[in-house]
């Protein structure tokens, strides 16, 4: 497609008002996105973003696949294969690998130390990390324009790429640091050789390449996220039971899939034993108690598979998927419409199939996000629905243009011909005008305040490269303080085996830092809750900060101490005064 064909009207002449039009969306574009890397930015917000974001360092510094963030359950998974396991090298397995890869590309261009100097507010690699989504996001609705335009038309595909780059999903999930906007830009090029096969199916023409050309980029998705394998299930269903010779396709596609996953598979293997590694485990979590339980135990927790309420969480996951469709689609009002435009028939035939084979492939995302669970709901690192925010908006951009021209307006005026698509912009936008006004102007009046991954980089300056900070909040220890930490395990006992091993490896525990996501705990969730065990040590810094605030100061404070020094076994009781006076608790060795 030609810049001409893109500027020209339906004679083929060049014309101003289209390209005035272009010109509008590029300029709210580049709004946009200076917006939300520059004074609209407060940092990475999603702690599996931070995760994947040190590990990018990691790579970037040369040390490979390593996280300085280790969970309880990883590093007895690696235990049980190796009896070579480094605490402040630990080898990474739980996330998938090719988001950090790509990241840390980038991050090769920064600073060789990667230390921050807090000369701003903001980690300078936080931008970095949300540049190269921001670009993948971009880079997909370039994509999805030339996608729609080939399916419908180029109205359809302008307004399409217009509401996601007015989607404040997308552009939210492009500051987390998770791999979504990879992710959609990966799925959308496979739904581009998709399309482009099922012509070649229609045309009589062979749509092999097409395909394993779709599957290529559906291995690279899983590279990205392992739960991509659920919409790739559905396809290879949709492709034995529509392409011909039936199964020889669908051989294809999966073995070009396997080809290109089975190496990161081996690699995990050699590590844990299993080709998933630990996200193994993270099916787990949506089945029984829950991701965060399950990782921080230190126990295998393969005899709760099953655990209590697993057939309710299941059937709960997936209802509130239905409930909440309208937020997982970006609250794009337009995009539910798809589910609608499966009533109509369409007359060219690729486009009434290929919304069948969309909806294959959504329904086992569907399954997929319902076994793994989706904990923060629309912004939950499970989520896929977003990955089917282009094509279900334009067939129900299509589906709505076909209901309002039935209506039989005679008027030739623009604002009544176009009438529908000026109102699906106007109300999907207006979760974005809602949030930016007021985002605006907190930016700028809170630009210079503190904030608490600046805190928590202070830390470095009192942990020795070597040591390991056990904490309620290891991914913001790991990516701020450039520090390893190990996450709070369940139990003390547990804690007290590990600090045991990483003494014989001379690798010692430096202390537990605990920060406000514990003592913003509820007391009924502290004293009964997964964290019971540790409440002692949670309600008592909690209360001792009061003291250290303040506020009948002697009272409190001893009252803190109390409760932390009847735990059994705990030798961290040090408070760091350093780290104390930003706000956050670092208990000690007060014998070293």
């Amino acid at each position: 497609m030609s810049l001409r064909n893109i500027f020209s009207s339906s004679n083929g002449e060049l014309s101003a008002v289209i390209i005035i039009r272009y010109a509008l969306f590029l300029l709210l574009l580049i709004g946009l996105t200076f917006f939300y890397l520059s004074p609209g930015f407060r940092g990475l917000n999603h702690e599996k973003g931070l995760e994947q974001a040190q590990i990018a360092r990691e790579i970037a510094r040369g040390n490979g696949f390593q996280s300085k963030m280790i969970r309880p359950l990883s590093l007895r998974q690696s235990l049980e294969h190796s009896d070579n396991v480094s605490l402040t090298g630990f080898h990474d397995t739980y996330h998938a690998p090719l988001n950090p890869l790509l990241n840390s590309i980038a991050l090769n261009f920064s600073k060789d130390n990667f230390e921050w100097d807090r000369k701003e507010t903001v980690y300078p690699l936080d931008r970095v990390i949300a540049g190269v989504s921001i670009m993948f996001l971009l880079f997909s609705i370039g994509m999805t324009y030339l996608l729609i335009t080939e399916i419908f038309d180029s109205k359809i595909g302008t307004v399409t790429a217009l509401l996601m780059l007015l989607c404040e999903m997308l552009w939210q999930f492009s500051q987390s640091g998770l791999p979504q906007m990879l992710m959609l830009f990966l799925f959308t090029c496979a739904s581009y050789f998709l399309f482009k096969a099922l012509q070649s199916q229609i045309n009589g023409r062979k749509p092999l390449l097409w395909l394993i050309l779709c599957a290529g980029c559906f291995g690279l998705l899983a590279l990205a996220h392992w739960l991509a394998i659920w919409p790739f299930v559905g396809l290879l269903i949709f492709t034995a039971l529509y392409f011909k010779p039936r199964g020889v396709a669908t051989i294809l596609m999966l073995l070009t899939f396997l080809m290109i996953v089975s190496p990161w598979a081996i690699r995990n293997i050699k590590i844990t034993g299993t080709p998933l590694g630990s996200g193994y485990y993270s099916v787990l979590g949506g089945m029984s108690v829950g991701e965060e339980y399950i990782f921080r135990s230190y126990e295998s927790p393969e005899q709760n598979i099953f655990g209590n309420g697993f057939y309710t969480k299941i059937i709960n996951t997936s209802i509130n998927q239905l409930n909440g469709l309208y937020a997982f689609l970006g609250s794009i009002a337009v995009a539910p419409l798809f589910f609608l435009s499966l009533l109509h028939p369409f007359k060219r035939r690729v486009i009434a199939d290929f919304r069948w084979c969309i909806l294959a492939m959504w329904i086992f995302a569907v399954m997929g996000m319902a076994l793994f669970g989706l904990p923060g709901q629309t912004y939950d690192a499970n989520q896929l629905h977003m990955l089917f925010i282009p094509l279900m908006t334009a067939y129900g951009l299509a589906f709505l243009s076909i209901l309002w021209g039935r209506l039989g307006f005679s008027s030739n005026m623009p604002l009544i011909i176009n009438g529908h698509l000026i109102i699906a912009i106007f109300l999907s936008s207006m979760p974005m005008i809602l949030g930016l006004i007021p985002g605006i102007r907190y930016s700028f009046r809170n630009k210079d305040l503190s904030t608490q991954a600046l805190q928590i980089s202070y830390i470095r300056d009192e942990v020795d490269p070597a040591g390991i900070v056990v904490s309620d909040d290891p991914s913001h220890v790991a990516w701020y303080a450039d520090r390893s930490s190990l996450w709070l395990p369940a139990t003390p006992q547990q804690m007290l085996e590990i600090q045991h091993l990483t003494a014989q490896n001379g690798q010692p525990l430096s202390g537990v830092l605990l920060t406000r996501k514990s003592s913003n705990e509820s007391l009924l969730k502290m004293v009964y809750g997964q964290d019971r065990d540790w409440a002692p040590l949670i309600a008592g810094h909690t209360i001792a900060f009061a003291g250290l605030r303040e506020k009948q100061a002697k009272q409190w404070t001893q009252a803190g101490e109390i409760m932390i020094n009847s735990m059994k076994n705990m030798d961290f009781t040090r408070l760091n005064s350093a780290i104390v006076a930003r706000g956050f608790f670092y208990f000690e060795d007060p014998g070293e």
